[in-house]
């Protein structure tokens, strides 16, 4: 049997085309970020608390209250993450996690993203929850490949 402070990671990888500055942006700047990810309201300072507006299911309005962690720009930001409700159905779950976004430069100018998420449950019980964060961080990240030439075409 698990034990309940028992967790685990997920990790999802994506090469991007783009310019590392551009994707550095893309991470950390609330409008860019809201595009490919959720609205927000980031500033990549350490300490700077701020909320991320999902869609609000059920008994729960849709908010994850978020930290940033740690900040080593052009290459890494890492964040709390915590929110949901113990009583949605399909996600099924509070979460407490941590995220890391680590970014590096390809040979060929473009740039690896590294997705992150430390901390959740372990228990046969959040498998769903794994499941849902785990297609969610794919998805995001597919969508900032697609969504990025916007940005950097039209970005202010």
């Amino acid at each position: 049997m698990l034990d309940a402070t028992q967790t685990r990671s997920l990790t999802t990888e994506k090469d991007l085309e783009h310019p590392i500055e551009a994707v550095w942006r893309a991470m950390t700047d609330s409008e860019w970020l809201a595009v490919w990810f959720f609205p927000n309201d980031i500033e990549p300072v350490v300490g700077h608390k701020f909320t991320i507006w999902s869609r609000p299911i059920e008994r729960w309005d849709g908010e994850f209250k978020c930290q940033v962690l740690a900040v080593e720009p052009g290459r890494m930001l890492r964040f709390s993450w915590s929110g949901g409700d113990d009583e949605l159905k399909g996600f099924g779950r509070y979460i407490d996690t941590t995220v890391t976004w680590t970014i590096s430069q390809l040979p060929d100018g473009g740039t690896h993203f590294v997705f992150i998420q430390d901390g959740i449950d372990a228990a046969p019980t959040a498998d769903a929850v794994y499941d849902v964060m785990l297609k969610g961080s794919q998805s995001v990240l597919n969508s900032l490949a697609k969504r990025l030439p916007d940005l950097i075409e039209h970005g202010a």
